[in-house]
């Protein structure tokens, strides 16, 4: 049945479907070891989990699904329950017979039971290499934005972490603070002092730029920042975009010119999401 869970920073919400409840909980146990992903649903049936999706909120990123079921096969559960997820995928102990009508049916992998982590993670970064062609081939090229409370360049930065952002008069002599659209591809890091979580960009000359601040809890952040393969919390107090990483040490990483500790709790997480984008040579 359904097993929920709280949304956790940067994992793949994702549901498991298979009839066979020992299978079921071997692919889950091997999903939670990897450490990238959140298992919103474990289901021994496609009509389990199509009436699980119909009272959900929002898509997962992955439906994992056995092919031979009782009922409803894996095959009609991608035209049952295939709008629900970003990508579907199927699992299956006769992978070799099935890979020819799956690529016909246009799922996004095919594993074979029992599910190894190796495959998986391979599996992610052909999901993410493929998200990644996708974009590029759209016109115009689309980039997630946030709003950020504007900064005054010329202000003192102990201004916004004890006052908040500076206000602005308009036209009406009413006081309001200004937002700025900022794209999470130009933020490096961010971190949380004081009241507000600071953003800020690296800019060419190898010197940071303060973009703007957000009296925002951390956990707010995780929520916004959770599908998105760049971002990924090092200690309680920064997050760090991975493209601008440059070096990983055993005691921290190094993004643009800036040393930032890693907790230890957090390291694991790094290095397999690190792995998972292909950045291995700065481990």
């Amino acid at each position: 049945m359904i097993n929920q869970h709280k949304p956790i920073m940067g994992k793949f919400p994702v549901v498991i479907i298979d009839d066979l409840y020992g299978a079921l909980e071997d692919t889950a146990a091997v999903l939670e070891e990897l450490g990238l992903f959140q298992i919103h649903g474990k289901f021994t049936s496609v009509r389990d989990a199509e009436l699980y999706f119909l009272n959900a909120e929002e898509k997962v990123y992955i439906i994992f699904c056995d092919i031979e079921m009782p009922e409803y096969s894996g095959f009609d559960a991608i035209e049952r329950i295939r709008c629900y997820c970003s990508h579907f995928v199927f699992i299956t102990g006769y992978a070799d017979n099935y890979a020819l009508k799956g690529y016909k049916v246009h799922v996004d992998g095919l594993l074979s039971k029992p599910v190894e982590v190796d495959e998986l993670l391979g599996l992610l970064k052909h999901l993410q290499s493929k998200a990644s062609a996708s974009s590029a081939d759209r016109s115009p090229k689309t980039e997630p934005t946030i709003f950020l409370d504007f900064v005054d360049p010329k202000s003192e930065l102990h201004l916004a972490r004890k006052n908040g952002p500076p206000m602005r008069k308009n036209p009406e002599n009413k006081r309001e603070y200004a937002k700025v659209p900022v794209a999470l591809a130009e933020i490096a890091y961010l971190e949380k002092l004081y009241n507000y979580i600071h953003f800020y960009a690296l800019r060419p000359n190898d010197q940071f730029v303060l973009l703007g601040v957000l009296n925002k809890r951390m956990i707010d952040m995780e929520d916004l920042l959770q599908q998105d393969p760049r971002f990924v919390r090092i200690d309680q107090s920064v997050f760090i975009n991975l493209n601008y990483v440059r070096k990983v040490s055993l005691e921290g990483v190094t993004v643009g010119p800036k040393f930032l500790s890693v907790s230890k709790p957090r390291a694991d997480e790094l290095h397999r999401r690190l792995e998972m984008m292909d950045i291995r040579h700065k481990l």
